[in-house]
């Protein structure tokens, strides 16, 4: 996959940047003007959940990105806050995210695994501020993960959906009852001081009406998603049924079968959009209940000192039942669950698998051209998995992670044939000198000429060929160079 073209309409500015085959450096000659919200917008173009940055809201934005897919097909995707619409070949596919994420990154990447989608982004992109300190785990930017494992088992087609599950289950009970835990030692201080607890205020009251109206709302949301869920299937269907061109015969007369002939369905269709109305009206009826009251509340709050309002939640923590042993008891256990889990998974996903040898082949030899020394990479297999990060930093560390993600890549294409862009946010780094980076840039031009690579920096490389895409002022203020071979 590669990209061709971005357009971002942000307010009364629209600006285009292009991209070419090859090696693409967004250049500045200082910081601050706009290269990694350009690569940003890359990224969120492409679906993902980017944080906006000061100044400019990636939901408020249009974008319209072209690019080469993996079946070397011109595609463009034009996203609006959560709405994705895909244009590929002839066909014209719409998308809700995040819901509809892996379905668009299959059109767009060619692979069905999610494992390995939901870690791409971590495998090719690095960006300025998280990127070079992330080696096999934590988060490439926001919220988005990455997990060494998930990648690894994807690739070897060693699923372990149902263990990550209930992984997963376990987790959110543990924090649940570790959460409870807590309160319990509260209470407990509080039972030791013996302090003054205010208990029924007028404020309680309202907040005990709120509880009973958010009870209300409740049902009625849910039936209200339902109603909505129950409309765009149904459009869903008929539209999927219409591409299909199916007629009926009778009596040698043909006809095709569409909304149209379909008996009731349009009945129906307006049947639940007017019932969708009346249960919105009766949210919004609701809503304006339960927003009076905060009024009031927040009027009635406003009055109240910062003690009163300790020892009103004092009063409410002292109104829970909890059994500290209990919930220590259970913590436990819960805990042990966790890491036998974690253990069957490790070892279903590490266990007589050679991708990991592969990948610790790659790795180890991409560190050795770029002269790390030996004791800073362990010569096993299971150094890729290392959470022992104290002992690297600076350029060390910054020349590992760099070789990490350029194996990622690479063990990527060898396994599933997708080329990934590489997109590198700063990659000289504040510590590495003149000489490492060239090395690194060496590596890419020799290694990764079939793959697309997009650098942002202050700095101009000295590749051979490059396309420069030069922000002189701010973002939507660039000035592309004339000629993709300027040295």
């Amino acid at each position: 996959m590669r990209f061709v073209s971005l357009t971002i309409n942000h307010g009364m500015f629209r600006d285009k940047y292009d991209f070419s085959e090859g090696i693409n450096i967004v250049y500045s000659k200082k910081n601050s003007v706009g290269k990694t919200t350009l690569l940003r917008f890359l990224m969120y173009s492409l679906g993902y959940q980017i944080p906006s940055i000061r100044g400019i809201n990636f939901d408020k934005c249009e974008c319209d990105l072209e690019i080469i897919d993996e079946k070397n097909n011109k595609c463009h995707i034009q996203r609006e806050h959560s709405i994705v619409v895909l244009f590929q070949k002839k066909e014209t596919l719409h998308y809700s995210l995040p819901d509809d994420l892996h379905e668009l990154h299959l059109r767009i990447f060619g692979i069905a695994n999610t494992e390995i989608l939901d870690n791409l982004l971590g495998a090719y992109y690095i960006d300025q501020e998280k990127g070079w300190t992330l080696l096999n785990r934590g988060k490439v930017i926001g919220k988005i993960p990455f997990n060494i494992e998930m990648l690894i088992r994807g690739l070897s087609d060693r699923s372990c959906t149902d263990l990550e599950l209930e992984l997963s289950k376990i987790k959110r009970e543990l924090q649940k009852y570790k959460y409870m835990f807590d309160v319990a030692q509260y209470q407990a201080d509080i039972n030791a001081y013996n302090e003054n607890i205010a208990f029924d205020t007028p404020s309680e009251e309202v907040e005990k009406k709120i509880d009973v109206l958010y009870s209300e709302r409740k049902p009625i949301f849910d039936e209200f998603e339902r109603i909505k869920n129950v409309i765009r299937k149904n459009t869903s269907f008929v539209k999927y049924i219409s591409d299909f061109n199916l007629v009926v015969q009778k009596n040698g007369i043909e006809i095709p079968v569409n909304q149209n002939t379909l008996v009731g369905f349009q009945e129906n269709a307006e049947y639940l959009v007017t019932k969708r109305r009346l249960v919105a009206n009766q949210l919004a009826e609701i809503d304006k209940k339960i927003d009076k009251l905060k009024e009031s509340q927040e009027n009635s709050n406003a009055l109240l000192s910062v003690q009163t309002r300790i020892q009103q939640f004092d009063a409410d923590v002292s109104k829970m039942k909890i059994d500290a042993i209990t919930t220590e008891r259970i913590i436990k256990q819960l805990t042990n669950e966790k890491i036998k889990l974690e253990d069957i998974i490790k070892k279903k996903s590490w266990q007589n698998n050679p991708i990991i040898f592969e990948l610790y082949q790659l790795i180890s030899a991409y560190t050795t051209e770029l002269g790390i020394d030996s004791r800073y990479v362990r010569p096993q297999a299971e150094f890729i998995f290392t959470d022992d990060l104290k002992s690297l930093s600076g350029a060390i560390f910054h020349k590992i992670v760099f070789s990490f993600k350029i194996s990622y890549i690479k063990l990527i294409f060898n396994h599933t044939g997708v080329k990934l862009p590489i997109v590198m946010d700063s990659p000289s780094g504040r510590e590495v000198d003149k000489i490492n980076i060239t090395d690194m840039m060496n590596i890419l031009e020799r290694d990764f000429r079939e793959h697309q690579i997009i650098l942002a920096s202050i700095k101009r490389y000295n590749f051979s060929e490059k396309n420069y895409i030069e922000l002189k002022d701010t973002l939507f203020k660039h000035n592309p160079k004339e000629g993709n071979n300027e040295n």
